[in-house]
C-alpha cells in the first residue's frame, strides 16, 4: 500500500465513509463508482470525475471534490438530509 498512488487520499476517504455510515446509517446510500466503468459515462462527464480525486455527489448535485474536512461533509449531508430540506416537515 505504501507505493499505491494516492494512498493518503484513499485512506482518508475510507475513514470519511465510515463516519458517514455511523452518522446516517440507512438514511443515505453510498455508491462508489470506478471512473473506468463506461456504464456511468454520462455522470463521469457531467461531474468531470477523475480517477485521481474523489468526487462527492448527492442527489445529482456536486458537493465536493477531493477529500473534504469531516465536519464540512457531515454538516452538508445533515443539511441536505434533514426533514426540512425535502419539505416533509
Amino acid at each position: 500500500m505504501r507505493s499505491f498512488p494516492m494512498q493518503a487520499a484513499r485512506v482518508a476517504v475510507g475513514a470519511l465513509l465510515r463516519r458517514v455510515r455511523e452518522r446516517f446509517g440507512d438514511r443515505l446510500r453510498v455508491d462508489l463508482i470506478d471512473p473506468r466503468c463506461a456504464f456511468f459515462l454520462f455522470d463521469l462527464i457531467r461531474f468531470n470525475v477523475r480517477a485521481t480525486e474523489a468526487t462527492w455527489v448527492l442527489d445529482g448535485r456536486l458537493l465536493f471534490r477531493g477529500v473534504p474536512e469531516e465536519g464540512a461533509l457531515l454538516s452538508e449531508l445533515e443539511r441536505r438530509l434533514s426533514p426540512e430540506a425535502d419539505g416533509s416537515v
